[in-house]
């Protein structure tokens, strides 16, 4: 290419370049644009004024229901089981005084008619010596004799009025003989068992026809008329309760009535399992029936908590902070927890007066901009 093409080239390269670098010094002289200022945005939110007092409230805690009365029946003594007034079977029912189960061993009655009998063999030849020398004692001792049954537990012995007559009674074998009649008849007694309360069998070992052993445990059997629950309560709520307050018991079955319970005793230590106070109520089989080994909840009425302000438990965070409004501003305050319920709680330790939220807020920050809604 010739020479002249080559200085035409740089003439408008160089030209582009002067235009490019004109265009660049004028928009760096150019005055910039005032930028928009972005206004606050303002959140609207929930509030209540904080003013303390004293407040209604309740405990609430669940546990399961147990008999108070749950007993092993075992045998003292031995020979053939026999059902009472009704089998021994899981879920039979039964009343108080009924007897539960009888041991047969006819050996023992044999042997204890056998005693009675000799026994008033040695009476009769007693009594011809005690009316010579005793008369003032022979008419109770001979009504005594008349009145003997070898099939009848032995009647209480005659009064022994003097040392004479207890001495006489004694070399004849008399008081020895009675009671060894008294023990082998308290022994015999323990070959009848009877309910000491209205319950029903929850589990037998044995059935009828058994042979039994002395310490062999036949069935376990509980009472149905009166229950307790031992309900697990929050270490800090457990000081509200007392001893003998009434308590709400709730089933947890439809169209069950609640049931009116009473606090019977307040445990002194926590269960390391659960971190709770175990709270046992005691509760009356009533007409709407209860069931051992159902959970029930337990509602602890009339608690009172002193100068507090009641808001809801979500307008709290991190366990004990709120935000409070100051000149439309929110600013963290640190309160005094007493008392969370479900969905509120009770606190204290701000003043009263103070604007507190009562809404949860979500990503709220200190010194946020705020206004109050108004109450519906």
């Amino acid at each position: 290419m010739s020479k002249k093409f080559y200085l035409i080239v740089v003439s408008l390269v160089a030209l582009l370049g002067i235009g490019v670098g004109a265009m660049v010094l004028l928009t760096m002289l150019k005055p910039d644009k005032p930028k928009a200022k972005i206004p606050e945005a303002t959140r609207y939110v929930r509030a209540a004024e904080v003013v303390y007092s004293d407040l209604n409230t309740s405990v609430i805690a669940t546990g399961r229901l147990s008999s108070i009365d749950e007993v092993s029946l075992s045998s003292e003594v031995q020979g053939v089981l026999q059902a009472g007034v009704v089998s021994v079977s899981k879920g039979e029912s039964f009343k108080r005084g009924d007897l539960l189960v009888e041991i047969i061993n006819d050996e023992l009655v044999y042997s204890l008619k056998a005693q009675k009998s000799r026994f008033m063999n040695t009476l009769a030849n007693v009594l011809p010596d005690l009316e010579l020398d005793f008369p003032d004692a022979y008419a109770l001792w001979n009504t005594f004799f008349e009145e003997l049954d070898v099939t009848e537990p032995l009647d209480d012995l005659p009064p022994i009025e003097n040392t004479q007559l207890k001495t006489f009674l004694a070399a004849r074998n008399i008081l020895a003989d009675y009671y060894s009649i008294k023990s082998t008849e308290a022994r015999m007694a323990k070959h009848k068992i009877y309910a000491p309360f209205t319950g029903s069998y929850t589990s037998e070992n044995l059935q009828s026809g058994s042979v039994v052993n002395p310490g062999a445990v036949i069935a376990r059997i509980i009472n149905t008329d009166s229950y307790e629950i031992e309900a697990s309560v929050e270490k800090d709520e457990v000081g509200y309760l007392k001893t003998g307050a009434k308590v709400t018991v709730i089933p947890d079955r439809a169209g069950a009535e609640n049931i009116e319970g009473k606090i019977l005793r307040i445990s002194n230590f926590v269960d390391p399992q659960t971190q709770t106070v175990p709270v046992f109520v005691s509760v009356k089989n009533s007409k709407s029936p209860v069931y051992a080994g159902d959970y029930y909840r337990c509602v602890f009425d009339n608690i009172v908590v002193k100068n507090v302000f009641e808001i809801l438990r979500s307008a709290v965070f991190n366990h004990n902070e709120v935000f409070v409004i100051k000149d439309n501003r929110l600013i963290k305050k640190t309160v005094d927890v007493q008392k969370v319920n479900q969905k509120s709680l009770f606190f204290n330790g701000i003043g009263e007066g103070a604007l507190v939220v009562n809404e949860a807020l979500i990503n709220a920050t200190e010194n946020e901009k705020v206004e109050v809604l108004p109450e519906n």
